[in-house]
């Protein structure tokens, strides 16, 4: 049993020893970036991403959750994908996109709804991405903690192989913090809603410092058995029909928006798909001129007007359609709609811009200079290292010969 035993735990030895190897190798790549200061929207334009809308025909999807996969070792093993699609399926939802850690789950590969998807990112903080329309896999992450331009890195490494990024729950262990936020550049959306954390001031962040960035709602459920992971927050999105590419175009664009749906500790599958079935409709996000009208089908609470630095610009209470006049100053104004239900819907923001279309106004670029000279450190370090390993090896081989003399 001995000899069985030292063979297993010499291999779990080599096996550590690889991934902390290969980890080293990921830190003495990632380069150090220069980033742009934070900077409002400005211009005499305003881009209303709802301007297409067509409110018969919003789809509610959810691009995360994960199935059994890696022998069990990550979360979803206990939900299959049979199981996931039985569940979201009886909740209403139009598609439900299984992310995975690390590997596209090719479940309902064929179909014109299939979107290939998965979350990135097995490090200690939870610095996690959501890619939605992937081609590949990036094995490549920093698992011990990470600089701002290590964040970027990652950012920029899977932006070849993916239609969307989305930076997954930001608030959960601080994976995205407040300061990462009025600097970072390069993605398309922010998990905002997700069962685990809401991220508003986040989004806000992102916003007031100049990155053009859009809303998603995810359940990111570990257990769809359990009714309190599902059908809790999700994204709707407006698209002439289910498609995979005219999804992915009008969620790019922002012509979609993040469900708060209130949860109740105890009821049915069958219940909570009755009550998703009373959802309130969104019929109409409107330009006129400089004021912005937004419509629902039926009364809400309230309708909350946010600017600049998560600001309130203003509420209008107890009505169905409600107005803001955006004013000079408004960099964007973001529209919050709370009903008696305690749902909330959060739309994407009317943002300000100049030029012929918005786009984010912060730059990421690598310092090669910096860089450079940080390699060279490694270099020497490594070098200097490998000097006095190899003296003592010598030393004690010396010292070991003279005493068996």
């Amino acid at each position: 049993m001995k000899r069985p035993f030292r063979l297993l735990m010499r291999f779990v030895l080599y096996v550590l020893i690889t991934f902390l190897g290969f980890q080293l190798v990921f830190y003495l790549l990632a380069p150090v970036y220069r980033f742009s200061q934070p900077k409002a929207f400005s211009g005499n334009k305003l881009y209303n991403p709802y301007a297409t809308m067509d409110s018969s025909r919003w789809h509610r999807y959810n691009f995360q959750v994960q199935s059994y996969a890696w022998l069990g070792i990550t979360n979803g093993r206990k939900n299959s994908n049979t199981l996931i699609d039985s569940v979201y399926h009886a909740l209403g939802y139009d598609y439900v996109a299984t992310s995975d850690y690390e590997r596209i789950n090719n479940h309902g590969h064929g179909s014109d709804k299939f979107i290939p998807t998965y979350e990135h990112g097995y490090n200690l903080f939870k610095t996690h991405q959501v890619l939605i329309g992937s081609s590949r896999v990036l094995w490549i992450d920093l698992m011990f903690g990470q600089t701002l331009s290590m964040k970027q890195w990652i950012i920029d490494k899977l932006r070849p192989d993916n239609q969307i990024i989305v930076l997954a729950h930001p608030r959960l262990r601080n994976g995205y913090t407040l300061n990462n936020l009025k600097y970072l550049t390069h993605y398309d959306l922010m998990e905002v809603l997700n069962n685990l954390r809401l991220s508003i001031p986040h989004w806000d962040t992102a916003l007031s410092s100049g990155q053009v960035v859009y809303i998603v709602g995810n359940d990111d459920a570990h257990d769809v058995s359990d009714i309190r992971q599902v059908g809790r927050r999700f994204t709707m999105i407006n698209s002439p029909d289910s498609k995979a590419q005219h999804i992915i175009n009008n969620l790019k664009a922002g012509n979609a928006f993040g469900v708060d749906f209130l949860r109740w500790e105890k009821e049915s599958l069958q219940h909570k798909a009755a009550r998703l079935k009373k959802l309130p409709i969104l019929e109409s996000v409107k330009l006129l001129g400089d004021t912005l009208v937004v419509k629902v089908s039926r009364n809400a609470v309230k309708f909350r007007f946010i600017g600049q630095g998560g600001t309130v610009e203003d509420s209008v209470a107890k009505t169905s359609v409600a107005k803001y006049v955006i004013q000079p100053t408004d960099s964007y104004i973001r529209t919050e709609i709370i009903f008696a239900s305690h749902t909330t819907f959060y739309l994407n923001p009317i943002i300000r811009y100049a030029g012929k279309a918005p786009h984010s106004l912060k730059t990421a670029t690598v310092d090669w200079q910096i860089t450079g000279w940080l390699r060279i450190v490694y270099f020497v370090l490594f070098i200097a290292a490998f000097y006095f390993f190899t003296t003592f090896r010598k030393k004690k081989k010396t010292g070991h010969e003279e005493r068996s003399v």
